[in-house]
């Protein structure tokens, strides 16, 4: 009878799969002392649909040390925290890089960009909505960057009104305000959209001023176009007929 080799017995091993997320994490924006609103807006927009806004809340908290969760929880914790450092500007890395978890992280940067004193920012954002002007930049820059400023008022304000009749005639008033403020800093080549647009009823929303007030101005560019290029012609020909006619 021959000997069963040991080496040949086949020992099941516990085998622990470890899914890795590699890919690119497009932060778009470097946290520094000036636009923390707007980063942690995208933060917790892109870490929140790679599914890990649990390690932002704490909602996802850290496992005991005998679970077999650990070890895949720190990964997904390392993960978090380097999408969060690698945003930052390096003087603001060195800050924070040494927390040990990513809501910690999180948290102290709240801490130290977010002003509490809701109504100081709504002040400020308020006076900017109405001292931003198009000043020569083109229709799609003054837009935007007004349009920024209105969700920023947007996401610090909220109603306690529980008539829904108030809540509609409150969100009225607010479109039409904001129509107005857009129409009254555009650059005086458009008082002709403006004009039309403040006949129109029922007056449109601030998208579709927007919308018209740009086909406006792209048909006005085409039709003038044609004007430029004939009194070039004219210009050109005024200047070549004397020496055809010696």
């Amino acid at each position: 009878m021959t000997e069963k080799d040991p080496s040949s017995s086949i020992i099941p091993h516990e085998s622990r799969i470890i899914v890795q997320d590699n890919t690119l994490f497009p932060s778009g924006i470097i946290l520094d002392d000036t636009n923390y609103p707007l980063w942690s807006q995208l933060m917790e927009m892109r870490i929140g649909a790679r599914n890990k806004s649990g390690f932002l809340t704490g909602t996802t908290p850290k496992p005991p040390a005998n679970d077999k969760q650990l070890e895949t929880w720190l990964i997904d914790n390392n993960r978090v925290k380097s999408w969060l450092i690698d945003s930052m500007s390096p003087l603001l890395m060195q800050r924070f890089i040494r927390l040990q978890t990513a809501k910690e992280i999180w948290e102290a940067v709240a801490k130290t960009f977010y002003d509490g004193s809701d109504e100081t920012q709504l002040f400020e954002l308020n006076r900017r909505s109405f001292t931003t002007h198009q000043n020569g930049r083109p229709l799609s820059l003054y837009y935007n960057e007004l349009i920024g400023i209105f969700h920023e008022i947007d996401a610090r304000v909220q109603t306690q009104e529980d008539n829904v009749a108030v809540i509609i005639s409150l969100h009225k008033y607010m479109t039409r305000l904001r129509v107005h403020i857009f129409l009254a800093s555009l650059d005086p080549k458009f008082n002709q959209s403006r004009s039309e647009i403040l006949r129109k009823d029922p007056p449109p929303d601030l998208e579709s001023c927007y919308a018209y007030v740009r086909k406006d101005h792209n048909q006005r560019q085409t039709t003038e176009e044609p004007k430029v290029q004939s009194d070039g012609m004219v210009h050109l020909t005024a200047r070549i007929r004397p020496a055809n006619s010696q």
